[in-house]
């Protein structure tokens, strides 16, 4: 259950097997003759930073919600065209690094590594071809036989040493020592490329490079040691023949300095002092290989392994009968660890791993779910650290989205759209209407930091970020308008990528209002309210120092009372007219109602407003759903990911099982990544989370009181099983084991300070 298998190379991309270190990742085909290796760094993107804030729409605002108002929103849509649209609409994308290539030929003679000459061994031509992920080390192996001769590679990414390391051995088909005559069965020739997308390659020091001097600069670079035989570097290539073993070492650098670049970087900057950087980073590639590559295979894979399995141990899930869920959920877990680690970027919509210069969607943030998805299971699954990025991010869009709700909207605090990128930016993305006006990117993304602290307690992470959240809250203070029925609404918005029926023949997206706002909303304001009162008590916290004593403490009295007023002007969940939740502030008719989008049932789940204990609202959920799939809807895998969270949370297993079923049968790609189509990580991790919302659920109740729910979805076919070292909010750690669809143990471990009380309902 902790191995991939395969018995033919990658025909595609999507059938290659991945590697990554957070920062780096690989995809690894495996021919036997011609190897390609897809190479990624976390900070190659297309560009600078760009404030592509639309003055024109602070001047609009009031026009736009009368429009609305009034019924009019196609001609509010038009306006927003003009006025709300990032200038210029597109953000920056993340691109390849490039390929490693290699070409292998026994008898000297290697052909061309790009195209079709043969080199070495042909698939063919060989036999007992075997190339595997080992999910529990970090670890992919290639071994075939030809020529009587057992071939294999070996590579991994350190996250320890910083760089990926590929090892190339050989040995007689009996296992016994090689003559002499046989020995030196290894050669190959290796080279870099990005096709046209590079400006420099050359050799340096035995090792070989390839540069790109503009925007982010990077360089990539390899170098090789063998045991036996000859080595030579030159035009870009490294070529060994006849060695008895060889290990390549490889790292790739950017010009990446956060945010201070993001201020400086321009169009303007002068091409000199580009390439004079660009050596500054080859400097840097070729010290940390010349650090490592005296080590050795050994040493390195043992560190590699150890430092891997500090995280890949912590969790254990055995489910009888289950073997493939099990393993998708062990899958899952590494790939996580391997995108999102402190000090990396967060993982994207391909987590680490993309092979185009202009990926679909930027291969980009987009904070209108697929973000938040991403790390939906970082807490549960005991990785609390692989969101720390998310933080990171969250901190670079906050003085571009300050910007962006100053010079856009006239408002207070900070916001952001559905898409950001590297740089942090918030301004609205595209000319999409169902998607691009919708300013709650920030909101949801800063509740991550609330849900963290619920699972770690840990009251300094609560005080540094507190900041974002109470910006994030202070926005739709200012934003906030009177709607319909004396509510307070989010005008202009849209409920995500979804739109409505105006009439019998005409549709909109735009709106005043939308439950997902009303939800997330409301979630945000108690969050806010709820960390300004404990601050209050403890006469101390994240406040300003002129803020502290019976003034610090009046003043924030005086705000907690205005944002519970505000908050009881925000509407909550309702009931439609056909069953299911209002999706809109208004019973409008969906357009499309078969969505893939359920944004009305945000409530449900990743928020806890929905729940058992709201009866008619879970039946009213509930009809959300049948009403979506009746029309074909969970047509995206994320969106389908999505549903087993939904019927973990109504406590329905077999529903939830049934969608993870349908999870692996149309969108799991061979090589077990998600297919939105194309592939997208989230479904994968919102699988993992849904996974294990099957499992256990919890909540932290007022005070330090966590509710724990043991098998809250469990469907028929897991009668058994044990799951360990999962975590609970309130900072605990269990371990459960049940048979016959019964919990026959558990055990509740306290991994903080704090006295917390458990109840198991």
């Amino acid at each position: 259950m902790t191995k991939l298998i395969f018995n033919t190379p990658a025909a595609q991309w999507e059938e290659a097997l991945p590697l990554g270190n957070g920062r780096l990742g690989a995809m690894i085909y495996g021919s036997p003759d011609r190897e390609r290796i897809q190479l990624n760094e976390d900070s190659i993107w297309s560009g600078g930073f760009r404030d592509r804030n639309n003055p024109a729409a602070k001047e609009s605002l009031a026009e736009v919600r009368r429009l609305l108002n009034e019924g009019r929103a196609d001609e509010a849509e038009e306006i927003c065209l003009e006025s709300f649209s990032g200038i210029p609409p597109a953000q920056r994308v993340y691109q390849t690094a490039g390929e490693l290539l290699i070409s292998f030929s026994p008898a000297g003679g290697f052909g061309h590594p790009w195209s079709g000459t043969r080199g070495g061994a042909l698939l063919k031509d060989v036999s007992n071809y075997e190339r595997s992920l080992d999910i529990s080390r970090a670890l992919h192996t290639l071994s075939f036989e030809y020529d009587n001769t057992v071939f294999k590679r070996e590579c991994f990414i350190s996250a320890a040493a910083g760089l990926l390391v590929l090892r190339f051995t050989a040995e007689n088909k009996d296992g016994k020592p090689s003559p002499p005559f046989q020995r030196g069965k290894i050669s190959f020739r290796a080279s870099l490329d990005r096709g046209v997308f590079y400006d420099r390659k050359g050799n340096i020091d035995d090792a070989a490079f390839l540069c790109r001097d503009e925007n982010i600069p990077f360089c990539a670079m390899m170098k090789v040691i063998q045991k036996g035989g000859s080595q030579r570097s030159r035009g870009g290539f490294i070529t060994v023949a006849n060695a008895d073993e060889a290990l390549l070492f490889l790292d790739i650098q950017t010009g990446w300095i956060g945010e201070e670049l993001s201020r400086k970087r321009g169009d303007a900057e002068d091409a000199e002092g580009r390439v004079r950087e660009v050596y500054k980073i080859q400097e840097v590639c070729l010290e940390k290989i010349n650090r490592q590559i005296g080590r050795g295979w050994d040493e390195l894979l043992q560190e590699h392994v150890g430092e891997y399995r500090s995280w890949y141990d912590r969790v254990e899930l055995k489910i009888d009968g289950a073997d493939d869920t099990v393993k998708y959920f062990n899958f899952c877990r590494y790939l996580l660890i391997s995108c999102s680690r402190p000090g990396t970027h967060p993982a994207n919509l391909q987590g680490l791993w993309n092979p185009h210069m202009d990926p679909p969607w930027g291969c980009d943030y987009t904070i209108n779910i697929n973000t938040q998805m991403n790390y939906w299971a970082a807490c549960m699954c005991n990785l609390a650290e692989t969101e720390e990025p998310l933080f990171d991010l969250l901190e670079r869009m906050y003085p571009n989205g300050k910007q962006t709700a100053h010079s856009m909207y006239g408002c207070r605090g900070f916001t952001a759209h559905h898409n950001t990128d590297i740089w942090g930016d918030t301004a609205p993305r595209d000319y999409w209407i169902p998607a691009s006006y919708w300013v709650l990117g920030a909101a949801w993304l800063s509740l991550h930091i609330w849900e963290h602290y619920e699972y770690t307690l840990d009251k300094d992470f609560l005080k540094k970020y507190f900041y974002l959240l109470k910006d994030a809250c202070l926005f739709f203070v200012d934003f906030l308008s009177p709607g319909k029925d004396s509510f307070l609404v989010v005008s202009p918005s849209v409920s995500p990528e979804n739109s409505y029926r105006l009439n019998e023949t005409d549709c909109a997206s735009l709106c005043a209002g939308c439950e997902m706002d009303n939800q997330i909303l409301r979630k945000l304001f108690s969050v806010v309210i709820c960390v300004l009162e404990e601050f209050s008590r403890r006469r101390g916290g994240a406040e300003d120092a002129e803020e502290e004593g019976e003034k610090g403490r009046g003043k924030r009295g005086e705000e907690v009372a205005d944002l519970k007023n505000l908050l009881g002007r925000i509407a909550e969940a309702r009931v439609h007219g056909n069953g299911g939740i209002c999706e809109w502030n208004e019973e409008f008719e969906e357009a499309e109602p078969g969505h893939r989008h359920f944004s009305h049932l945000w409530g449900l789940f990743p928020g806890d407003a929905i729940s058992c204990e709201t009866p008619e609202l879970a039946a009213a959920a509930r009809k959300s759903i049948e009403h979506r799939l009746a029309a074909d809807g969970g047509h995206t895998g994320w969106s389908r990911a999505w549903l087993i969270n939904f019927f973990a949370r109504l406590g329905d297993g077999e529903a939830a099982l049934e969608n993870l079923n349908l999870l692996f049968k149309d969108f799991t790609l061979p090589n077990l990544f998600n297919n939105g189509p194309p592939f997208q990580i989230d479904g994968n991790f919102g699988a993992l989370a849904g996974i294990t919302q099957m499992l256990v659920q919890s909540r932290l109740r007022d005070g330090l009181q966590a509710e724990l729910k043991l098998l809250p979805a469990l469907p028929q076919e897991w009668q058994s099983g044990s799951l360990k070292g999962i975590r609970i909010k309130g900072n605990l750690e269990l371990d459960i084991e049940w048979r016959g669809g019964k919990i026959t143990s558990y055990n509740v471990r306290n991994k903080g300070t704090e006295e917390v009380s458990v109840i198991v309902i």
